[in-house]
């Protein structure tokens, strides 16, 4: 059982960055739904404008209750998130809550020590309990989405493998908020596994979406899937599982190669049909998984 203290605290540490992925992922969807699955976007977008909500509530909670070093990790925002929103709204057309990005960038850090009051675990509690109905739903969603697809009831523009990418995470973030709720010790299990995973399919992804013409950054990202499916594969056995040192060198390289990729669909000098939204979420995720290893070691 937790102190109510790590209990705010962890509750909004991992919403602070969850929440953003949840919403982003809505938008994700909404942006490749052609016109025959239109109703599926809109309902995209009604999830979307429901975390906006419970994000606001997260960094108001947020002010004055976690540490700078938190705060600062980059798997909140990048210096790419708010040029990457308004180019996502420009060239989708989705409304986009940008000043939810600049609000996070003034959450104040928690200096000398936080003590937690009881109004302050309620309204946590509460948010959880929120956001633990929205994620129940929006899992419900993406799987209705990904068994249509799969039976070729539904087409989109998302690669099939993307859709279970995606509803995998909110799996993961349903996980975390039951255990939250029930006040356990331990929030994550086999984060390495599971993330070293997913480095792998954000590669395979991005393999595919950068333009043909590309050679450069399709072998890049070629040699980060090969790579992580390497290392996913030596995590299954004790004997062979990879150094923790090594991958946390291969997290930093791969998010190294996503600032990039950023970096160039901002400035248009990568052709691909990824927004940059999209690449700086998945630098934030790779940002993410770099902070839980640096937070666990």
């Amino acid at each position: 059982m937790i102190s109510k203290e790590t209990y705010i605290q962890c509750s909004l540490q991992y919403h602070l960055f969850w929440i953003r992925i949840m919403k982003e992922h809505a938008i994700f969807i909404e942006a490749t739904m052609p016109p025959p699955g239109k109703q599926y976007g809109e309902q995209a977008n009604s999830f979307k404008q429901q975390y906006d909500q419970l994000y606001n509530s997260a960094i108001r909670l947020s002010n004055g209750v976690l540490p700078t070093s938190v705060l600062q990790s980059g798997q909140y925002y990048t210096q790419y998130t708010e040029e990457a929103e308004r180019l996502a709204e420009e060239d989708t057309g989705i409304s986009i809550n940008r000043n939810l990005t600049v609000m996070s960038y003034d959450i104040e850090p928690c200096v000398l020590g936080f003590t937690a009051s009881h109004g302050k675990e309620q309204e946590v509690f509460q948010l959880n309990q929120n956001l633990l109905t929205l994620t129940s739903a929006f899992v419900k969603f993406q799987s209705d989405l990904l068994n249509m697809r799969v039976s070729c009831q539904l087409f989109t523009m998302m690669f099939t493998a993307d859709l279970l990418h995606i509803l995998l995470e909110a799996k993961r973030y349903l996980e975390i908020l039951n255990r939250l709720q029930s006040r356990e010790s331990t929030l994550i299990s086999e984060y390495k596994s599971f993330w070293t995973e997913n480095m792998a399919g954000h590669a395979k992804v991005m393999r595919g979406e950068f333009d043909p013409t590309e050679t450069q950054y399709i072998n890049r990202a070629n040699y980060f899937a090969n790579l992580f499916d390497s290392l996913a594969k030596e995590e299954e056995n004790p004997d062979t599982y990879p150094a923790d040192r090594e991958l946390l060198s291969e997290t930093i390289s791969i998010s190294d190669f996503k600032s990039d990729s950023t970096e160039g669909i901002i400035s248009c000098k990568i052709q691909t049909i990824m927004l940059a939204l999209y690449t700086d979420h998945l630098l934030r995720e790779a940002n993410h998984f770099i902070y839980l290893m640096y937070d666990n070691s």
